[in-house]
């Protein structure tokens, strides 16, 4: 499942071979382990296991690594729909859940940063200064790893794009407990808007695109 562009065109700024990787950032969306557990459905292992390979490639390449998290601490938003259940899994996140898999933390302070957003925002790009923190950083190319792809998965790749980003979504790092409509997402929503690829393709293409 891929419409990347191959070989990526640096000179076209619609694509990640136009960018540095001073001006890209990995953003693990919401990897905390009992939505790993209960919303990833059959293939949350598999897209935690690209999250975690894709972050040691990407700070290899010196890339920027953003973990975005929903604040467990906080309550949803007055008007937010749903707001009772929301509040029931995050009093359950308090006590097992809420942390990131340990191993999307080896060697966290060599560069890594968390940004977190108050429950009911669905986008990450709602997290409070991580806007501001891209802008101030250069960033202009954002890759995406998440579990669920019909939550913060689709609602941050859109805006996203509607704020100018380039968005490339890594396919076998996001899944979703309904499958055919994780599918549907990819290829026939997310895809007009953002370069589906994955993650071992991404890397090709985005080595092909610094030697050219």
């Amino acid at each position: 499942m891929s419409n990347m562009q191959t070989p990526p065109d640096v000179a076209d700024p619609s694509t990640l071979g136009c960018y540095q990787s001073s001006q890209t950032a990995l953003l693990l969306l919401d990897f905390h382990s009992l939505f790993v557990e209960k919303a990833g459905g059959p293939g949350a292992p598999t897209a935690l296991a690209t999250a975690v390979k894709l972050r040691i490639w990407a700070k290899s390449q010196g890339i920027m690594v953003i973990h975005a998290l929903l604040n467990i601490d906080k309550s949803p938003y007055p008007t937010c729909k749903g707001a009772d259940r929301l509040s029931a899994v995050l009093n359950a996140m308090k006590s097992s859940g809420g942390e990131e898999p340990e191993e999307l933390l080896h060697n966290y302070d060599d560069g890594d940063i968390t940004f977190t957003r108050s429950p009911g925002h669905v986008s990450a790009l709602k997290s409070p200064g991580l806007q501001d923190y891209l802008k101030e950083k250069g960033i202009k190319s954002l890759i995406l790893t998440k579990v669920s792809t019909s939550g913060c998965g689709m609602r941050t790749a859109v805006p996203a794009t509607d704020d100018e980003y380039v968005v490339t979504i890594i396919s076998d790092g996001y899944a979703d407990a309904d499958k055919n409509l994780h599918d549907v997402l990819l290829q026939r929503v997310l895809a007009s808007r953002a370069y589906v690829t994955t993650a071992a393709e991404f890397q090709e293409n985005y080595i092909s695109s610094i030697d050219q």
